[in-house]
């Protein structure tokens, strides 16, 4: 009855214009700089976080959620039509987003696309509204080992994608190499080569506009066209319309990327990156047909959509019930709160927990508006794909120039992104499994710190370990990542 109360107090302070129309602005400015490569979502919240102060405290939020909201969505435009993902987390849609797109099917990625993170954000907040409290609590329980052992699970777990665990997991710890140069966890200098822009490590915008935005562009000036194929796909909307009523299809994978989003989003630091690529493996071991993953099978982009839009939920539930950020946008929106005299954890469930419900209910209107949102904006961007490489190349570059330039304002972070794109250039040439040093690159600090903390702690008493569950948990299911495709290689050659 208590939770009934709080809901009716939220909807009466959501009652307002203001309320509307910031959750439309703030969906419009995600979803054009989502989808814009080396540009994305937390860049707009960074500037607006000042003027921001101005603003109503409840609205404010409701804006750089909606910015959270539409640039999730968008980046999966891009990579769906380009194999260029507009954000990180929308890596794995491109796997068989792409694919469909060379196949003509492009009109029905982008429909799934627009559905299923439509229905990633409604039922992910549905889930927090209903077990806020008790999601908080399991979370709390996640100490170091635990954060270690998601880090390894998402590597496996990419590795069992591909069919390469070795390789991932070689080039995943290559990318933690990488990722913790610059400064120790002790203050010491590590792996800067002297250079004091990189005492604070390698910068990640430029590093990951190199590796995912510009190798594509090195691969795409090799052909006159986008589509190598010489098809010009024509946008139409009735076909759009088609793809995402298809979902219904598909209520299993469905189903599996709204729980994995959101439980992978409650993880501190684990985020929407590794939601998506944690739900994609899900899926293709599920699937009947799994060697048809990366070939432009629709459940591959069902399941990072619906997972990288669901984890928005457990990230945010994350941010106000602990105040620990499960992302970057999320530590934004930290921010945000104190700006207006509210920190997110036990003071804000304690003192403001009416607004934190109106905060997870509003959710839902965005839902409905990113629906309809989406569906007016793809047609836009999807012509992309019309451009003749000498015109896209350079505007592209041009954009990741100044991404890369935006955080620092140092050349040095150019030199960056050109090395990194070198990088990526040769390792997708050379079929490695580039996604897995990505990931390790992203999360390699965490994981340093995370483990620094764990050796510390059970350095006396390992056995210790035993005793968590939540550890075996996680340790059960990365190894079950690992062995279970060969398990269902072996059962399948048997029936055969």
């Amino acid at each position: 009855m208590e939770l009934f109360t709080h809901i009716s107090n939220a909807v009466s302070l959501l009652w307002s214009w203001g309320s509307i129309l910031w959750t439309i602005l703030g969906l419009l400015i995600g979803i054009v700089l989502g989808a814009l490569p080396g540009v994305s979502g937390v860049l707009a919240i960074t500037l607006l976080l000042g003027p921001s102060y101005y603003m109503p405290p409840l609205q404010a939020i409701i804006f750089f959620t909606a910015i959270y909201t539409g640039s999730i969505y968008g980046g999966g435009i891009t990579a769906i039509l380009l194999n260029i993902p507009g954000t990180p987390a929308a890596i794995a849609t491109g796997f068989d987003g792409y694919e469909m797109t060379k196949l003509g099917r492009h009109n029905q990625a982008l429909g799934l696309g627009i559905i299923s993170s439509v229905i990633g954000v409604f039922f992910s907040y549905l889930i927090i509204l209903f077990f806020f409290f008790p999601l908080g609590r399991i979370v709390l329980k996640f100490g170091p080992a635990e954060m270690v052992m998601v880090v390894i699970f998402a590597m496996t777990s990419i590795g069992a994608v591909r069919g390469e665990v070795g390789a991932t997991l070689l080039f995943g710890m290559l990318g933690v190499m990488v990722g913790t140069m610059g400064s120790s966890a002790y203050g010491s200098a590590r792996g800067n080569f002297g250079v004091d822009a990189l005492y604070e490590g390698i910068p990640v915008i430029p590093a990951l506009l190199g590796m995912l935005a510009v190798s594509e562009l090195l691969i795409m000036i090799e052909r006159q066209y986008v589509l190598d194929h010489g098809f010009r796909p024509q946008q139409k909307l009735k076909e759009i319309i088609r793809g995402m009523a298809s979902v219904i299809h598909h209520k299993g994978t469905i189903l599996r990327g709204v729980l994995v989003g959101t439980i992978i989003g409650l993880m501190p630091a684990a985020g929407s990156t590794i939601a998506s690529m944690v739900s994609y493996g899900m899926a293709k071991r599920a699937s009947a047909k799994p060697e048809t993953f990366g070939k432009g099978n629709p459940e591959g982009v069902i399941a990072a959509e619906t997972a990288n839009n669901a984890s928005e939920g457990g990230a945010v539930a994350t941010m106000m019930l602990l105040g620990i950020p499960g992302s970057v946008t999320t530590a934004l929106l930290i921010a945000a709160f104190m700006i207006h005299g509210m920190s997110p954890g036990p003071y804000l469930i304690r003192e403001h927990l009416d607004f934190a419900y109106a905060v997870i209910l509003i959710q839902f209107f965005q839902a409905i508006c990113l629906l309809f949102l989406a569906a007016l904006f793809v047609n836009y961007f999807a012509r992309i794909v019309y451009l003749p490489t000498a015109t896209l190349v350079p505007g592209i570059l041009i954009l990741a120039v100044v991404g890369a330039l935006a955080p620092r304002g140092l050349l040095v972070d150019v030199v960056v992104m050109l090395l990194f794109a070198a990088f990526g250039y040769f390792m997708k040439k050379l079929e490695y499994p580039l996604m897995g040093f990505i990931l390790g690159f992203i999360l390699g600090g965490m994981f340093d710190r995370e483990l620094i903390k764990a050796i510390l702690l059970f350095e006396e008493d390992w056995g210790a370990l035993g005793n968590r569950p939540a550890f075996l948990i996680l340790v059960i299911i990365t190894a079950l990542s690992v062995i279970w495709p060969k398990i269902s290689a072996k059962v399948k050659s048997l029936r055969q």
